[in-house]
């Protein structure tokens, strides 16, 4: 059946409508700040999830990343520093890129020069970092100040509770696994350990040295050649 010429002229004013609500929109992204389009990022769409491929070690500390996109190309990225041993998330920010080829230029290559990572499901990174902080909260130990920044970008379409996974937390032998960072107070810690869990309740592997891990990107890399007090 034909189109009718007033029919044709009502599709046309939608689509005129659609296109300039779509360039109002994508104008005022361009005039936010790097915060602000963090924030607004919540409802972009999932660009990927990394995790480290190793994840369920839980004597390591892991990176987990949640990207979005924007409808004009700009990627989003929420970032933790996740220790399942014993102290949670360690770090975690927000940060936005200008484009998906600068956000892999910029951080995906960083992340995997630090870890082997995978993508994953974002129930699934949600849930290990919601596992993190609560062990780490019944042993004394809150999540990173800036964690929220990180939340930004994690969205509110993520269900952790429809993960069926399991995931690990403190040491192999169920104890908590306090794994000292260049960044760490050490002395803090410990005695937080000793009023939560009780000294001998858990296990503390403090370098003797200097820093063995990347002190500018917080990726934690081991030296085989330090000594170390267990």
């Amino acid at each position: 059946m034909a189109i009718s010429k007033k029919h044709r002229k009502a599709q046309s004013k939608r689509k005129q409508r659609q296109k300039a609500i779509k360039t109002r929109n994508d104008n005022s992204l361009m005039g936010m700040s790097d915060q602000s389009l963090a924030k607004q990022s919540a409802g972009w769409p999932l660009l990927e999830c990394l995790i480290p491929v190793e994840w369920q070690n839980t004597q390591m500390v892991h990176q987990i990343c949640v990207a979005r996109r924007s409808p004009i190309g700009y990627v989003a990225a929420g970032v933790y520093l996740v220790d399942l041993g014993c102290l949670g998330i360690k770090n975690a920010y927000g940060t936005v890129f200008s484009s998906e080829a600068e956000y892999r230029r910029e951080l995906v290559a960083r992340l995997e020069s630090g870890q082997a990572m995978r993508t994953a499901d974002l129930n699934l990174a949600a849930k290990i970092i919601e596992e993190a902080i609560t062990y780490a909260q019944t042993l004394g130990f809150s999540p990173h100040k800036d964690i929220r920044q990180a939340n930004w970008v994690m969205g509110t379409d993520v269900r952790p509770e429809n993960c069926d996974i399991e995931v690990p937390v403190g040491g192999p032998d169920g104890k908590p696994f306090f794994f000292a960072g260049p960044y760490d107070n050490v002395d803090r810690i410990i005695r937080t350990l000793d009023r939560s869990v009780g000294q001998g309740n858990y296990q503390a592997v403090v370098r003797i040295g200097d820093p063995f891990f990347d002190d500018d990107d917080d990726d934690y890399e081991d030296d085989e050649e330090d000594d170390w007090d267990v």
